[in-house]
């Protein structure tokens, strides 16, 4: 690594260009082909960043990382890092390869800090001054470090089909009034589909269920906790964390 400057960061790093307007992409190679709202192209791609991410974080805990989070654009690749006793986030801005998938960048970042911790420990046998060594690596952020710690965050399980029966959306249920707008979907529905009404039997019986079932959820909400940051993978000094919200990257530019 002796191309690279002290302090002037890695290789093909430069200042990270935010995002405008956000795509369901493949969270490891970049593609909008055929995605859907899918965080993956495929199985195969999903395995490659996890196998990438893996070996970003033996580097990670050998630095005695206590938080990091991992993302890109179309143009950046972003790592920042909360390095244990540091006032300030380290970040490793890498300049996307044309033709190169996301993914791939990520191993050669990794990669071009793992070789120079290693000869830094090599020379010095010392654990401390070779994760020094790759920190000066890095550029001081303007982020600050409780942006990069993942956050545990909750949100309500509600069945779709459920909502679809009754016409109803999820912002209403989980609204400042969801029993008012419980029973005021389920009263249009009945009106649309009771049989005394020349309506679909089947569906009135649908209705009342879905009726009786939101009733039931709403006394005994399901909640799901997630660990993580939105749009970030995140490390918690032990394991990687999925992004919470929408898939990354972001489009820009």
């Amino acid at each position: 690594m002796s191309h690279v400057k002290m302090g002037s960061g890695p290789q093909n790093m430069l200042p990270a260009i935010p995002g405008r307007k956000k795509v369901y992409t493949c969270q490891a190679c970049g593609t909008d082909q055929n995605m859907g709202r899918r965080k993956y192209c495929s199985r195969a791609c999903r395995q490659k960043l996890l196998w990438r991410l893996e070996v970003a974080a033996n580097l990670l805990r050998a630095m005695h990382t206590r938080y990091a989070s991992f993302s890109f654009t179309r143009d950046t690749l972003m790592l920042h890092v909360v390095a244990s006793g540091a006032p300030h986030v380290y970040s490793y801005l890498w300049k996307r390869t044309p033709g190169k998938k996301p993914v791939d960048d990520l191993g050669d970042l990794v990669e071009q800090l793992g070789r120079l911790w290693w000869k830094e420990h090599d020379k010095l046998r010392s654990r401390h001054q070779a994760s020094k060594s790759v920190l000066e690596q890095a550029r001081t952020s303007m982020v600050k470090p409780g942006q990069i710690r993942p956050q545990d965050a909750s949100h309500p399980v509600v069945s779709q089909r459920h909502l679809s029966v009754l016409k109803l959306k999820k912002s209403e249920v989980i609204g400042p009034d969801p029993q008012k707008a419980l029973r005021s979907a389920y009263r249009k529905q009945v009106m649309a589909h009771h049989p005394d009404h020349k309506g679909d039997a089947a569906l009135f019986r649908k209705v009342h269920a879905a009726y009786e079932e939101m009733k039931e959820w709403l006394e005994n909400p399901v909640v799901r906790s997630q660990r993580g940051l939105p749009d970030k993978w995140s490390y918690d000094g032990r394991k990687w964390a999925p992004p919470r919200n929408a898939p990354i990257p972001q489009k820009t530019g």
